[in-house]
């Protein structure tokens, strides 16, 4: 079966197979009427005596090794007051972040947090306080924000603090992107009508980061900070393994700096970097379960879907879209409707508190179609809610049945009007066969709903900071919607040795995209992994043997991953059919077991005297050793490589289980035509060796 009649078949009587782009766009607001939020310390609107504190030094520490980030914000406060004070400091949630350190100086000395269910920490923590003892919190507000309260800043002193946090690394079309997150999306009413934000940095400001990779870097490319960041190759040793490569990049300011800029940057793999199987494991005890963390790049040959596409771009025009935010979704409106092809068409809708069909209907997507469409969308001004569901539901109307359609959704994420749980979107989703492409544009937009809806419907999740380049990231998911992909995606492991695989669907593969997945196992020796989907409807499957050691120790970090994928299972299970006490008491029993802050855990620093007292065991302050110890052995070490597809035992031989086939990436492939801006992007200014 072709891909083009594959995509058109429904189970609601629809010939046409409805794509979907998401964009949820948190650009920060360009006029100064807008709100706009940033990380740094919270301060009361209005004044306050918490408004004598300040950010007196603020130094980032990222090392990405081995397919996932390490993320630590070292950084002191200072208050210039007579008086003691506390601090709060907030930033956006990271995607797929586990906040797993919280180090607060007492009396000269590192104290390791401990994580402990979210009601006890805070009523613990207030009590300390009261006695005016040394403490701080960590929690989570939902998707939006961590924050961070530290008290005492005594009275003219300073309180140093320690943030660690880690994520896997996205790589698409050969292009990894790491972001530190600054910019918030300002799309919390409350909260900015409480709240101010000082985001200045007034002494040091500094982020380093090392990038280790096992295979050729093309260029490395920071397009927020061109002018600020300097990046450095460095030599290798010969001991290193084939083709490993170790880079760091640094921005640095000694007079002061601000925190209102997502910090991103980009690395571009050689060209000729095959699709791959990569295994690391960690396992510490034989006597118990190891943990490990898989990588998928596959080179399946997918081909380009040569007929018409009609697309439907559904616009978000509500209030928090104001500012910047329009100008940002027209531009890159217009930079999709410029590449479509003659017999393409297009149709826009238009939501705030309601919907609206604002071309009526389909049109052609000529020049001046194009051009006289657009100068009406720029006559929009944005007020009123966010009736995001009534978007989504007016796009599903007037289809033509005989036509694959796209539709495209420009929204900040947050719905506030209308049908807001993620349940209605679900039950609306099953009305309909529906590939949802998720484009979350910023921060603080609900990532949980969108990249759910994304998933649950066979289509895929992409962000943009405020600091990407947003054109070619649009252009990108274009490419991938216009090409067959793989469907119902299936990794599976043969020998009964692996448990707990997570996340639990994996969803569908688009043109250059990894799964990345994680698991533990009870037994040692090979296994034999599948990779098993569909291509227009044709049943494929890829093979390879990897091993599963006995011992391990170079990646703990897996263990806080592997962790947090497992309880992002059970938050979605809570967020479509709602809390109960199993469901809650497992997210907290693995987030005390893996220090991680959770909705419903928290991280806790008071004194070891105050840690004895109230009988918490030192579980983090264990494993953040542990960790740290490995990270200094990685980092003395060489590069090491962890593709397991090559080995002699691929029944594909050692080509790979790709059969030596390049991964698609940007410079090459049927793809490459559409990322040209993307390239050009990327290159960027000669870096210093």
């Amino acid at each position: 079966m072709s891909e083009a009649k594959e995509i058109r078949k429904s189970g609601s009587n629809r010939k046409a197979l409805m794509f979907a782009i998401v964009a949820a766009t948190a650009i920060l607001a360009m006029l100064p009427s807008a709100p706009c939020f940033a990380a740094g310390l919270l301060k009361p609107v209005g004044g306050g005596d918490e408004n004598d504190v300040y950010l007196k030094s603020h130094h980032v520490n990222v090392t990405i090794n081995n397919g996932f980030a390490r993320t630590e914000v070292d950084q002191v406060f200072a208050n210039d007051s007579d008086y003691d004070l506390r601090a709060i400091y907030s930033f956006p949630v990271p995607k797929q972040a586990s906040l797993s350190e919280l180090s607060l100086w007492i009396d000269g000395n590192e104290v390791i947090g401990e994580v402990l269910e979210k009601e006890r920490a805070r009523r613990i923590h207030e009590e300390q306080v009261q006695k005016g003892n040394d403490t701080a919190l960590a929690e989570k507000d939902e998707y939006k924000t961590f924050e961070v309260y530290v008290y005492p800043v005594r009275a003219n002193d300073e309180t140093r603090i320690r943030l660690v946090y880690y994520q896997p690394v996205e790589i698409d079309l050969n292009v990894g992107r790491y972001v530190y997150p600054l910019a918030e999306g300002g799309v919390d009413e409350e909260r900015i009508a409480f709240w101010s934000v000082d985001d200045t940095v007034h002494g040091s400001f500094t982020f380093d980061l090392n990038l280790k990779s096992a295979f050729p870097v093309k260029d490395i490319r920071l397009p927020s900070h061109l002018s600020k960041a300097t990046i450095e190759q460095i030599q290798s040793g010969e001991e290193d393994s084939p083709g490993g490569e170790n880079y760091h990049v640094n921005i640095t300011s000694e007079n002061g700096d601000s925190l209102a800029r997502d910090i991103i940057v980009y690395y571009r793999l050689d060209d000729s970097v095959p699709g791959r199987v990569e295994l690391i494991p960690y396992r510490e005890d034989p006597s118990e379960n190891g943990t490990f963390m898989v990588v998928v790049t596959p080179a399946a040959d997918l081909q380009r879907i040569s007929e018409g596409v009609d697309f439907t771009f559904v616009l978000d025009i509500s209030g928090s879209m104001s500012g910047g935010k329009i100008a940002t979704l027209v531009d890159g409106v217009s930079r999709v409707i410029g590449k479509m092809k003659p017999e393409d068409r297009f149709r826009i809708v238009t939501f705030n508190n309601s919907a609206c069909d604002f071309t009526r209907g389909y049109i052609s997507a000529t020049p001046s179609n194009v051009e006289g469409v657009l100068k009406s969308v720029r006559s929009i001004s944005a007020g009123g809610g966010t009736n995001l569901y009534a978007g989504i539901k007016l796009a599903y109307n007037r289809l033509d049945d005989d036509r694959t359609t796209g539709i495209i959704l420009v929204t900040d994420g947050v719905a506030n009007v209308g049908n807001t749980q993620q349940k209605h979107f679900l039950d609306l989703l099953r009305q309909y066969d529906i590939r949802l492409f998720t484009f979350v544009i910023g921060n603080s937009a609900n990532q949980p709903l969108l990249e759910r809806l994304a998933i649950d419907s066979g289509g895929f999740a992409m962000n943009i900071s405020d600091g990407d380049d947003i054109a070619g990231r649009i252009i990108q998911a274009k490419a991938k919607i216009l090409y067959e992909n793989l469907h119902d995606v299936e990794l599976k492991f043969h020998g009964e040795k692996v448990i707990n695989l997570t996340p639990a669907k994996a969803g569908n593969l688009y043109q250059g995209q990894q799964l990345v997945m994680f698991g533990q196992y009870n037994g040692t020796g090979e296994v034999q992994v599948e990779l098993k989907a569909r291509i227009s409807g044709r049943e494929r499957s890829w093979k390879c043997t990897a091993d599963l050691p006995e011992i391990d120790t170079d990646n703990p970090e897996l263990e806080r991953l592997w962790a947090l994928s497992a309880i992002e299972d059970v938050m979605k299970d809570i967020r479509e059919n709602g809390e109960d006490e199993r469901l809650r008491k497992r997210v907290v029993d693995l987030g005390t077991e893996y220090s991680l802050v959770t909705d419903y855990t928290s991280m806790l620093v008071i004194s070891e005297m105050e840690m004895e007292n109230e009988q918490i065991q030192r579980r983090n302050a264990d494993r953040v050793n542990k960790e740290r110890t490995a990270q200094e052995q990685r980092k003395a070490a060489p590069v090491r490589n962890y593709r397991v597809d090559h080995n002699t035992t691929n029944p594909s031989g050692n080509n790979g289980m790709f059969d030596g086939r390049r991964s698609p990436g940007v410079g090459s492939g049927p793809v490459g035509p559409l990322f040209i801006a993307l390239a050009l992007f990327l290159k960027g200014k000669k870096r210093q060796r």
